[in-house]
């Protein structure tokens, strides 16, 4: 019987040893390098956790531990967008250049060859993407449409458009003239009445504050015109009576009507009652143009006794005259017709003419029963003017 028991117990001592080291090798693994060198806790945490494209994040995985009596020795970084690093301490920048989601890994080594790994996950917000239509050249007067509607976000955000509409002037004021804001909306219209070139912006900018922006370029043509030079006649008439001394003046503007060439003025005085007994009257006539200091004075005089008395001035060539069809450019039809006024020596009697009409001799005639049966005289003046007359049409419309 007791070589029996004592057989048993030394059979039973190898399987207490198995045990035994089953339950002290987890207990000696990381002190001791059973079961594989000891681990770091990685930790890892941006600055960020959205930017836009082209915006740099700062990474720091600092807060990572190691077991003690071990370094962490370094750093490898794998930003998610191709791009890895490895560094000594445990922080770094990168910069990510296109949008999307990104996870960005950090593993810790230390100094016995353990390793752990932690993520941090990263939006990068795209800009939005301009798509401008507009006309590149327009002429003055016409409407031009600059229509940013069909801009997208590549996040499919709201976006906010805002344009300035001359980058040469600083419309509010803060030293910089590239970056007003003259409209906002995604279209906008306006009408240019200046010919020349046309320099904007439109900048667009979505729900995180990410903008882009676009210069465009307008050329405003100025309009053409064919000038033809028409004749045309207007006369003029005034009447009335005047006695010894008495003067009356009559003032018009005949410019208003076209560039004045010629006027051609009669003054007429009605026949005395007894034109062979009594002495006949005798008016004076002047023109006073006083804009152009010109002026010009005549009389009547009877020839004939059977004719009266009668006055007449006739003057050609006030203006320069102009036979063939030409072509002007200009911003429209008003400034069109300023430039015709100020052609060289054009603008003759385009003010006030004043006709002066004096009654110089108009004595007293022979009394009949003693009354003086003509005290003055019946005047009539008629006036003819002639002028070219500007018919214009717009071409190359």
């Amino acid at each position: 019987m007791s070589m029996v028991r004592s057989f048993s117990n030394r059979a039973h001592r190898p399987l207490a040893l198995v045990l035994t080291m089953c339950m002290l090798l987890p207990m000696l693994a990381g002190c001791t390098g059973l079961g594989g060198p000891p681990e770091p806790n990685a930790r890892v945490e941006a600055d960020r956790s959205t930017i836009n494209e082209g915006e740099s994040v700062n990474f720091d995985a600092r807060a990572s531990t190691t077991p003690e009596s071990t370094l962490i020795t370094s750093y490898e970084w794998n930003f998610g967008d191709g791009a890895r690093a490895e560094t000594i301490q445990g922080y770094t920048s990168h910069t990510f250049s296109e949008a999307g989601l990104y996870e960005i890994t950090v593993t810790v080594i230390n100094d016995l060859g353990g390793d752990d790994t932690a993520t941090t996950q990263l939006i990068v917000n795209g800009y939005p993407e301009i798509s401008l239509s507009m006309p590149k050249a327009i002429r003055t007067g016409d409407v031009v449409v600059l229509d940013a509607s069909a801009s997208t976000d590549p996040e499919g955000g709201e976006l906010t458009t805002v344009w300035d509409l001359d980058l040469e002037v600083d419309s509010d004021n803060d030293g910089d003239p590239t970056n007003d804001n003259d409209a906002m909306g995604a279209t906008h219209q306006f009408t240019p009445y200046e010919s020349g070139n046309y320099t904007g912006s439109v900048t667009i900018t979505d729900n995180s504050d990410a903008s882009a922006t676009r210069l465009w370029n307008l050329t405003v043509l100025p309009r053409t015109y064919q000038v033809i030079w028409e004749e045309k006649t207007l006369t003029y008439e005034w009447d009335g009576y005047l006695e010894q001394g008495e003067i009356h003046t009559i003032t018009h503007q005949p410019g208003d009507e076209g560039r004045i060439m010629s006027i051609n003025a009669t003054l007429t005085l009605a026949m005395d009652i007894l034109p062979t007994m009594l002495p006949q009257d005798n008016f004076s006539l002047t023109v006073d143009v006083r804009e152009d200091a010109w002026s010009h004075t005549i009389r009547t005089e009877q020839d004939n006794i059977t004719r009266n008395a009668s006055a007449s001035m006739e003057h050609q060539n006030l203006n320069p005259t102009s036979s063939d069809a030409y072509n002007l450019t200009a911003d429209s039809l008003e400034e069109l017709l300023q430039m015709l006024d100020r052609q060289s020596g054009a603008g003759f009697g385009e003010g006030d003419w004043l006709w002066i009409i004096e009654a110089e001799e108009a004595d007293p005639d022979l009394p009949i029963d003693d009354i003086d049966p003509d005290q003055g005289n019946d005047w009539e003046l008629v006036v003819e003017f002639t002028f070219l007359v500007p018919r214009i049409s717009e071409i190359g419309v």
